[in-house]
């Protein structure tokens, strides 16, 4: 029912800060600039950089133009350790230039990953994240997109490598919990996706989704008090939600506490009624034979009936006729089970 996974759709604002490079240092950094700047030629800016960086270790600017050339030719991985050495060695009221640098590349290719996710080409999404993350490898949020285009292409054990390294580099990331958690639990790793479930909840209380998933992740491994604890405390907020009260009212049939499942299922199929058919049509069910086993049988049959109203199917022509058989209406009960066998093409 649940277990799609968060795309951030919003696309990324560069933070662009281009630094004042100087006119001193050596031939080889001077070259580098002509080519960067002037001529953009970046692979002739990136071979005067490299010896200009071989000659002046610790020219910050030396190594930023390196970075930023590398990256012009799509070379992001090495860009990434050229971003490092320049913010290393440069002065603390620089060290912003160069990382506003860096992540104008990250965004350029983020932005573009995003697209091609808004028009279901994951490969080449995958592609652009894979960029993004090459030349920016610490923040979260591209590694989570990148899990997200993987898990689209089916290719779950890189998605949950994606999610592990977003969590990696951001342990307060609620997405990339959430996201690894998802993964997990679809992979039946339940402990794993326990863990990563509650750091979603102990990061952001007010997160119900974090609440919601656990009771999933308890309820399929049928340990439905569990599920219930966390479904109702869930619930404390969501209160129209109508998925959920159905979860709860199938952990309370679960438990064989009927009259309990009787009320949720009541109230998923009031909540979903107008919007959502099929929650409709299975909450209606599972209402019909939760009064049947509280032996509710007139509230059973109208329940059956209803339904009936809407789609005609054999199960329900069974069902009703087990109910109207309850009642001791036993001409009823019988045309109900001749017409259920038509239904079947028996």
């Amino acid at each position: 029912m649940r277990g799609l996974k968060a795309i951030l759709v919003a696309a990324l604002l560069a933070a662009i800060s281009m630094s004042v490079i100087g006119c001193g240092g050596s031939t080889s950094f001077t070259s580098a600039k002509v080519y960067y700047y002037k001529n953009e030629d970046y692979a002739k800016a990136e071979n005067f950089a490299k010896m200009a960086v071989i000659d002046e270790p610790d020219n910050w600017e030396a190594h930023l133009i390196l970075a930023m050339a590398r990256a012009k030719q799509g070379k992001f991985a090495e860009a990434e350790k050229a971003f490092r050495d320049a913010y290393t060695t440069a002065p603390e009221d620089r060290k912003e230039d160069v990382y506003n640098n860096q992540h104008s590349f990250f965004v350029d290719n983020y932005n573009k990953g995003i697209t091609a996710n808004s028009t279901m080409d994951y490969e080449e999404a995958v592609e652009y994240f894979e960029q993004a993350v090459a030349v920016e490898p610490d923040y979260a949020k591209g590694h989570i997109n990148l899990g997200v285009a993987y898990s689209m292409l089916k290719e779950e054990d890189k998605a949950l490598g994606a999610f592990q390294r977003a969590v990696e580099v951001d342990p307060e990331s609620v997405d990339g919990w959430r996201n690894l958690g998802i993964t997990y639990q679809a992979r039946r790793q339940y402990d794993l996706a326990g863990e990563a479930f509650s750091r979603v909840v102990a990061l952001a209380p007010e997160d119900t989704d974090g609440l919601f998933s656990l009771g999933d992740m308890y309820f399929n491994q049928k340990e439905f008090e569990k599920a219930l604890t966390y479904y109702n405390e869930a619930a404390e907020t969501r209160t129209d939600d109508a998925a959920l009260h159905y979860q709860i009212g199938a952990s309370y049939f679960s438990l064989e506490e009927f009259a309990d499942a009787a009320l949720a299922f009541q109230k998923a199929a009031a909540l979903s009624q107008q919007d959502n058919p099929e929650l409709y049509k299975d909450a209606m069910y599972n209402l019909g034979v939760s009064y049947i086993k509280t032996d509710r049988f007139e509230d059973a049959a109208s329940i059956f009936e209803r339904s009936l109203e809407l789609e005609e199917t054999s199960e329900l022509r069974e069902m009703l006729g087990a109910t109207y058989g309850k009642m001791g209406m036993s001409e009823k009960a019988m045309a109900e089970f001749e017409r259920a066998k038509e239904l079947s093409g028996e």
